[in-house]
């Protein structure tokens, strides 16, 4: 085809992408800053809005020159509330919410909360250990799986004599581990409990040791507060909790009590019988709701936000296809004010995709995790942390450009 003009593209680049590329274009640098927010389109989802409060958002957002995806019902005046998809760039928000302060119906609410939200936007998470803000780099973490226990999917007795363990966890951190998670009771599909003293006796001379030994971010994997709090106390700095501290009450006041930085998972139900009944009627509100009420309900025991981490909890009451879905849209979990981790190293869903048994899932583990890491991850969770380590670096150079 003979072309008398230029061939156009379409890009696709981040927010400090497109400051970048209008510098390399010659924009005057006033230019820069007043276009760059007109650039990225943000599409901002609301659950169960007032019916009046959507129509008149929908009107505000096409006088702006975006738009609002309403429930069709909605449009006949059928129903009370709707959900619903803001559709504008930074700017048009930003003057939304201009227009609907103090409006009723809920809208002023609805204007502070798209400010805050606006405000986060493009911005770095934090994730608060120790004092230190473990994210500040900018590179994603590494968190490395060390399993003592005589029962785990894919490492089962492999750590259980203490030494092996202390040894494990050691070379992780040589390897580059960021964090090392120590587990002393399998959370595997269909694991039984164990005792409080078993899982203890586990885990605490392992973490003692390693703390000993150097490694400075130790993180405990355990939904009981009695584990939790002898594992502070012998040198874990994080609690990783798969139930998002709802299986054990008295775990928010232990955390709180000695510090710690704490990781709030989703899952549907306990290991035992999460995987018996899989259903959701939208799976990422469903995932966001409730770890928006986990995050509220550890601000209210005294964590702030900075030392918390929301985890949707890849293979935990979740089919095939909704662990790619999180994985691809791990980022959108970022507008809960935390950073976010998954963890998907030699899990069930890979070798469903591949074929593959657990002691073959490498490259479908690496594969995964930089999938995450593209799709919004802060920290990835696994086994394989040398390999890992590399691939996360090579996804920390490519994300800077791409969305």
């Amino acid at each position: 085809m003979n072309q008398m003009f230029p061939q156009p593209r379409i890009l696709r680049l981040t927010a400090e992408g497109v400051r970048e590329e209008m510098i390399r274009l010659g924009v005057h640098p006033r230019g820069v800053r007043i276009m760059e927010r007109k650039a990225p389109q943000l599409l901002i989802r609301i659950e169960d809005l007032d019916l009046r409060a959507a129509l008149i958002l929908k009107q505000d957002m096409l006088s702006l020159g975006g738009d609002v995806a309403l429930k069709s019902e909605a449009a006949g005046l059928k129903v009370k509330s709707t959900p619903a998809m803001i559709m504008g760039t930074p700017i048009h928000l930003a003057r939304l919410t201009e227009k609907i302060k103090g409006q009723p119906f809920g809208l002023s609410d609805l204007a502070d909360s798209l400010d805050e939200l606006l405000g986060d936007y493009g911005s770095a998470r934090r994730f608060v250990v120790n004092g230190r803000d473990l994210l500040e780099e900018g590179k994603t973490l590494v968190m490395g799986v060390l399993n003592v226990t005589d029962d785990s999917f894919s490492d089962a007795r492999q750590n259980l004599d203490r030494k092996a363990a202390v040894a494990r966890g050691m070379e992780m951190v040589a390897e580059g581990a960021d964090i090392v998670d120590v587990g002393g009771e399998s959370t595997r599909p269909g694991a039984l409990q164990v005792s409080p003293e078993t899982e203890s006796s586990r885990v605490v001379p392992v973490i003692e040791e390693l703390a000993e030994r150097g490694c400075k971010y130790i993180c405990i994997d355990t939904t009981k507060a009695e584990v939790a709090e002898r594992a502070l106390a012998s040198g874990a700095s994080i609690v990783n909790d798969i139930s998002g501290m709802n299986f054990d009450s008295e775990m928010p006041t232990v955390a709180s009590a000695a510090g710690a930085s704490v990781i709030l998972m989703h899952t549907t139900g306990r290991p035992e019988t999460m995987q018996d009944e899989i259903s959701y009627d939208d799976l990422m509100a469903d995932i966001f709701r409730y770890l928006n009420e986990a995050v509220r309900k550890a601000e209210e025991n005294g964590i702030p936000r900075e030392k918390l981490c929301v985890d949707p909890g890849i293979g935990f009451g979740k089919m095939p296809e909704h662990n790619m879905e999180l994985i691809a849209r791990a980022g959108e979990l970022r507008s809960l004010g935390t950073p976010v981790l998954i963890g998907v190293s030699r899990k069930s869903f890979i070798g469903h995709y591949l074929g593959d048994d657990v002691r073959n899932r490498l490259i479908g583990s690496i594969a995964a995790a930089a999938a995450a890491i593209m799709g919004g991850a802060d920290i990835v969770r696994v086994h394989d942390v040398a390999q890992t380590v590399k691939a996360a670096k090579i996804c920390d150079q490519v994300k800077r450009w791409t969305t």
